[in-house]
């Protein structure tokens, strides 16, 4: 007589999701494990401690050939350095000592020397243009001022060192350009309701002559000529009225 197969039982909810979370635990702590294995974090990567060696002085060759530098991943950078030999090495960052992990970002600096300039001809250019094309060369111009009533003034005369000497990046260059011819003309000062002696020195400050009419030695100035604003020559008299 044959016997029926008893039925399989059936998953439950509940242990489905115990299984959901035991795969969603295993995949987390894979993705963990890939993370910290390429993790260059000195906090929890897997990777190899590497301390990173002192560079200075060394050429690039050498330096590649160090088993800390292949282990890292080095960028390499030239720049201006006048204290150091071209083709050595001048800085890196991070600095010499530190313990990275292997497959940190390490950036190199090479020396190019000194960046040399050569001096451009600037003679005839008016003074503001004439600095601005030194600023832009990464040099320190330095003016002077001479007189010469047959040159426009702020026009550059000359500069030291000359157009096409060779100067090192930040060298101060003498900028020679023309004084301005001063300005001939004085506003009038209202001295009005001043005191006479007041009204001289504020008229001889302003570089006009004072002339009081009548010959009086005291009193408040109660008229001028000219005016308070005109506009008159250095040194013109200015007539004061007292009373």
């Amino acid at each position: 007589m044959s016997t029926a197969s008893s039925p399989r039982p059936r998953p439950t909810v509940l242990g489905v999701l115990g299984l959901l979370a035991f795969a969603s635990v295993l995949t987390a702590a894979g993705c963990i494990w890939v993370i910290l294995g390429r993790s260059t974090n000195p906090l929890w990567s897997r990777r190899t401690d590497v301390i990173l060696p002192d560079l200075s002085g060394m050429t690039r060759a050498e330096a590649e050939a160090l088993p800390e530098t292949a282990a890292l991943a080095v960028t390499w950078e030239e720049v201006y350095n006048p204290a150091v030999t071209p083709g050595e090495i001048c800085g890196q960052q991070p600095a010499a000592g530190r313990t990275v992990k292997a497959g940190q970002a390490l950036t190199v600096q090479i020396s190019l020397g000194t960046d040399w300039i050569s001096m451009p001809d600037l003679t005839g250019q008016n003074r503001d243009e004439a600095l601005a094309a030194l600023h832009a060369l990464q040099l320190s111009p330095v003016v002077e001022f001479e007189s010469d009533n047959t040159v426009a003034a702020y026009t550059v005369l000359r500069t030291e060192p000359a157009a096409g000497e060779q100067l090192a990046a930040g060298s101060a260059v003498k900028v020679t350009v023309i004084r301005p011819l001063p300005d001939p003309n004085r506003p009038v000062p209202n001295v009005q309701g001043m005191a006479l002696d007041a009204a001289r020195d504020a008229l001889q400050q302003a570089g006009l002559t004072a002339v009081v009419a009548g010959g009086a030695t005291e009193g408040t100035v109660t008229a001028q000529d000219p005016i308070p604003g005109n506009l008159v020559k250095v040194f013109s008299p200015v007539t004061i009225y007292c009373r």
